[in-house]
């Protein structure tokens, strides 16, 4: 053999152990690395420009689908292992709660620089940000200290709401039943109906409502108050009982998880990283008045922090657990029908 075909051999081989055996295998099993599925049970304004910066940053296609967080839960419920799902975005904890249950969350050990309180025991969904249950009162309003008072007659066709199946007026009902009992809390809803509380198709309805003059008072997250206030009208937030022993207000979070059968786990990973960053966190709370949940940030102008408040003591797990038996409470109760 002539010194050259030795090396045309010798380069021949290394290109074989390049191409064959100098890296490792692919993984994923085709998977796009350009891209990402995320379901969000959050609404579009509030959650869109962060997967935007995202995608811009990472060069990842971020893909999403909008919808209730019960409806999409239900559809990955359906879909199992087939979903198209990388990462599952909810309004609240209960429904990554439900999807951890059913076995359709892998955990993601990095999700620990979330404080215990706010994310499930095994890591394998994580809040966002946070909220409070709050009372939206217009211009000339005169609202009560106490959120049981809306019962009261002289309300009467004052008041507005979301729709039950909203997961975040679900879970205030929820924290009702368990800090009141089943039988409190359907007497305090059934007075809210005698008062013919005005059932509106989300939160976005009932501020505006209650600014333009539609209403006096709203059943509202906290944040929706500032967003109102920012666009000019005149309303305040009402921070109910308050006082020693009293209900607090209901704390919850938006949350998010990544699914069992990610075809883009090391993407999911990412946006859930970014997600968590002080400085993601930082613009939830100047961006959309939310509760940043990384100790040591501040909240927004405008908003109480969480040390001022009195909250209700029930924490997320119990809420996730009550979730069902809530539902069946408002169907029969039937608000605004």
């Amino acid at each position: 053999m002539t010194r050259h075909s030795l090396i045309v051999m010798a380069l021949l081989s290394t290109v074989l152990v390049a191409a064959c055996g100098g890296s490792d295998p692919p993984t994923g099993g085709g998977a796009d690395p350009g891209k990402l599925v995320v379901y969000s049970g959050r609404e579009e304004e509030l959650i869109q420009p962060f997967f935007d910066e995202f995608a811009d940053k990472t060069g990842v296609e971020v893909q999403v689908k909008y919808g209730d967080t019960p409806d999409l839960v239900a559809t990955v419920l359906e879909e199992g292992d087939r979903t198209q799902a990388d990462v599952f975005v909810g309004q609240d904890a209960a429904g990554l709660d439900k999807l951890r249950g059913e076995g359709l969350l892998q955990p993601y050990d990095r999700i620990e620089r979330t404080p215990a309180a706010y994310r499930a025991a095994d890591n394998s969904w994580t809040g966002l940000s946070g909220r409070v249950r709050v009372l939206i009162a217009g211009e000339g309003a005169n609202p009560p200290d106490s959120v049981f008072d809306l019962a009261d007659p002289r309300f009467k066709g004052e008041i507005a709401a979301p729709k039950s199946s909203n997961v975040s007026f679900r879970d205030w009902v929820s924290a009702i039943r368990l800090e009141r009992g089943d039988a409190f809390a359907r007497s305090y809803l059934e007075g809210l109906e005698r008062n013919e509380l005005e059932v509106l198709d989300g939160h976005g309805e009932v501020r505006k409502a209650v600014g333009e003059g539609e209403f006096d008072i709203g059943l509202v997250n906290h944040y929706y108050v500032e967003l109102s206030k920012r666009e000019g009208a005149k309303v305040q937030a009402i921070y109910t009982d308050q006082g020693d022993g009293q209900f607090g207000v209901p704390f919850n979070v938006a949350s998010a998880g990544i699914t069992k059968s990610a075809q883009n786990a090391a993407n999911a990973r990412k946006l859930i990283d970014f997600l968590l960053t002080p400085a993601v966190q930082r613009r939830f709370a100047a961006n959309n008045y939310e509760y940043p949940l990384l100790e040591g940030l501040e909240v927004a102008p405008g908003v109480k922090p969480l040390d001022e408040l009195e909250l209700t003591d029930v924490p997320l797990s119990r809420l996730a657990a009550a979730a069902d038996g809530t539902d069946r409470l408002l169907d029969q109760v039937a608000l605004g029908s």
